[in-house]
């Protein structure tokens, strides 16, 4: 092979992840690795179980599987790893995701020039609302995103693990989504009680999940906007891949609401991919345009979590490590 030839092919690789990002969609859209639970199938019998056309299935089939997702026995396929994550019934189950990043959100991208090029939400070009607004008002959207950022946070479990909660007694999640963190965190100390505080639609779904986790009797579920304010009275307040989602002044304002509501002695644990500052490769990155498109918030530094810290009276006490390149960025009040 030329030394040309690899530069072209890595180039089309990466022009052509869009292509991925829909057979993705399509497959979770199809639940092809619901089908390939148990065993492998044949083209046939998984055309017949999803409902698609033979030899256009064929097709994606064998495009997954040239991608990993799949693995080609003959006539048959079966999920590899990596698949196994498209499993809605997948204890870290991606398939959410999928169908979030390959639909809402990859109508956005499309305009990442006009977010480049102006400084603008394109989410906000594109839809004609900022993102939170517009799933507010459109509650299938909102169940997908809801799923996604649960399926996004496999971190979850480990966060119990790694923070002390031994003489906290009241958690308050801001912002916390359907209630999987706080979730995890009441799972692991029993002794806990926990406030949710989050926009008005979320909270049934949320009501829900917290029963499934078998928490709900010790969780408080606050309706409301956390740049209004914060419930107080809590020991440990979470803000996981919240700040992330602003720019610097609405992130200053949600961090003054969480340091007026908080106690003497209370933590403040924020959860975000910080981006390195010696340029190495990070999950960050990309984040950090997923977040120029669709929120106009950003990934930032470590050293731009500390000042955002100390500008609204915080200071930055212990960090600590979670997997896919998550950090809790353990403060106190000043």
């Amino acid at each position: 092979m030329k030394p040309a030839d690899g530069a072209a092919r890595a180039m089309l690789e990466l022009m052509t992840g869009a292509w991925a990002t829909q057979a993705l969609r399509t497959a979770a859209q199809l639940h092809i690795a619901d089908h390939l639970r148990d065993r492998s199938r044949t083209t046939a019998e998984l055309a017949t179980l999803a409902g698609a056309d033979h030899d256009s299935l064929e097709r994606l089939l064998s495009y997954l599987a040239g991608i990993g997702v799949l693995h080609r026995e003959g006539d048959s396929f079966r999920l590899s790893q990596c698949g196994q994550l498209l499993r809605t019934d997948a204890p870290d189950s991606m398939h959410a995701l999928a169908l979030l990043y390959g639909g809402l959100f990859y109508r956005s991208f499309g305009a990442l020039d006009h977010a480049v090029r102006t400084g603008e939400n394109a989410f906000e070009h594109v839809f004609g609302q900022q993102a939170f607004d517009y799933l507010a008002e459109h509650p299938e959207a909102a169940r997908t995103f809801d799923l996604a950022m649960a399926a996004g946070s496999s971190f979850f479990a480990s966060v119990a693990e790694v923070v002390e909660f031994s003489h906290v007694n009241v958690v308050v999640d801001v912002g916390g989504g359907t209630g999987d963190l706080l979730a995890h965190i009441l799972t692991a100390h029993h002794r806990l009680s926990g406030v949710l505080l989050e926009r008005p639609h979320v909270l049934a779904a949320a009501r829900r999940r917290l029963a499934t986790f078998g928490c709900l009797d010790r969780c408080e579920l606050v309706a409301g906007d956390f740049m209004n304010g914060i419930p107080g009275g809590g020991d440990v307040y979470l803000l996981s891949r919240i700040l992330h989602d602003w720019s610097d002044e609405p992130c200053r304002t949600i961090l003054a609401n969480c340091r007026a509501g908080m106690q003497p002695g209370a933590r403040l644990l924020v959860i975000e991919r910080p981006i390195p500052a010696d340029g190495a490769a990070s999950l960050a990155r990309s984040w950090d345009i997923h977040m120029m498109v669709n929120t106009g918030g950003r990934e930032r530094t470590l050293a731009e979590y500390r000042d955002l810290l100390a500008a609204t009276g915080f200071e930055l006490r212990d960090r600590h490590l979670l997997p896919l390149d998550v950090e809790i960025l353990e403060a106190q009040p000043r």
